[in-house]
């Protein structure tokens, strides 16, 4: 593939409610009889001391291959690691440096459509080949939005095959906006925003500054409040909404968007210790904004939705906000806009990196309380 352009050109209108962008104006009512699936772990690769490739800095991401292996980049040493579906270490490629092969922040990892490894890095993609007893560096691509270092937003493959990366992008305001990125085969880049300012910023208030010669924004939360989610799936599906309403936007590879509306969800209560971390954060941010006052207080509830994402089959997670020290998450599952089943598991597989899902295991990220991380599998089953 050849480079992308640098200049890129924002073609796409802002779509409020899936109402305004769909012709239909199409949406279903989840029904509420679904089966319900419980997850365990049963297999935890990692340790805090022993042989170096199972000794985990800061993992970046986790996908799994046809074979059941499991494969991990661990951001601080610059290293893709491999192992067994039986937790027992294969190879590893990569390292640090900026030649053929070697990576900076390795942070995402992809299958493309053809079964090639994509490595997503600080500036670049680097594209690798698996096979048995190791990894055939192929290629290198440009990041689509070189200018933001250490990305942690997805990338996927559209339904022809094109990369799609997700990233900021601005408009010719110098405003900042998430934009989904196609890398299209001619090399030119099309640009779609997801949704418009106030609703990228749901939750948020900012404060600009101009001190000692240098200006600036200061970003303001509200804690516990409403915030823009969203998700990106291979094939070009995608979705989005904000976090005190579960009502999601459901696009479509064709274009057209409908609307996944649940039950009227009310979040649980912050507990004191929510509540005490959230006026500190609460303080800072005014203290540095030089406020007198925030802008926000801290409500009653916390918004219902915690996030979404997509599992390897194309099936949406909305995963619901649980309460304080609660020991499983939960998530109603979506097979388009139909609701399918309701998935739980362990409470210890971390918000990052967001979980890889292959049939019925889930791939995640533990930490102890020393810190120490290590790659879990989740198996589910049903009851009832």
């Amino acid at each position: 593939m050849s480079g992308v352009p640098a200049r890129l050109t924002i073609a796409a209108a802002f779509c409020l409610t899936a109402a305004a962008c769909s012709e239909e104006g199409d949406s279903e009512v989840a029904p509420a009889e679904v089966p319900t699936f419980e997850g365990t772990i049963e297999l935890e690769v990692g340790r805090m001391d022993g042989e170096d490739p199972y000794l985990f800095s800061a993992i970046g991401d986790v996908v799994v291959d046809e074979g059941g292996r499991v494969i991990v980049a661990d951001r601080q040493t610059s290293e893709i690691r491999v192992f067994e579906p039986d937790g027992d270490f294969a190879f590893l490629f990569g390292g640090p440096g900026e030649g053929p092969g070697e990576m900076t922040d390795p942070n995402g990892l992809q299958f493309g459509p053809d079964g090639e490894l994509w490595v997503r890095e600080s500036v670049r993609y680097s594209v690798f080949r698996l096979d048995s007893e190791g990894a055939e560096f192929l290629r290198v691509l440009r990041s689509l939005n070189p200018g933001y270092l250490g990305l942690i937003d997805p990338f996927t493959f559209d339904a022809d095959g094109q990369l799609v990366a997700v990233g900021p992008v601005r408009d010719a305001d110098d405003v900042s906006f998430e934009a989904r990125l196609r890398l299209r085969h001619d090399g030119a880049v099309d640009t779609v925003i997801m949704a418009d300012q106030e609703r990228q910023r749901a939750g948020q208030r900012t404060e600009r500054f101009s001190r000692e010669g240098m200006r600036g924004v200061y970003y303001l939360h509200a804690p516990f409040g409403p915030r823009w989610i969203r998700a990106h799936a291979n094939g070009g599906t995608w979705a989005e909404a904000v976090s005190t309403e579960y009502s999601i936007n459901y696009h479509h590879p064709d274009g057209t968007v409908s609307v996944i509306e649940g039950p009227e969800l009310q979040g649980p209560a912050p507990s004191p210790d929510e509540r005490a971390g959230a006026e500190r954060r609460m303080e800072r941010e005014r203290d540095r904004a030089g406020l007198r006052d925030h802008p926000f207080s801290i409500p009653d509830h916390k918004a219902p939705l915690a996030r979404m994402f997509f599992d390897r089959s194309g099936r949406l997670w909305i995963e619901k906000t649980g309460e304080d020290g609660a020991e499983t998450r939960e998530a109603d599952v979506y097979e388009g806009t139909t609701l399918a089943a309701r998935y739980r598991w362990p409470s210890r597989i971390q918000y990052w990196p967001t979980p890889e899902i292959v049939d019925s295991a889930l791939y995640g990220v533990t930490a102890d309380s020393l810190g120490v991380q290590r790659v879990a599998r989740v198996r589910f089953r049903v009851v009832n």
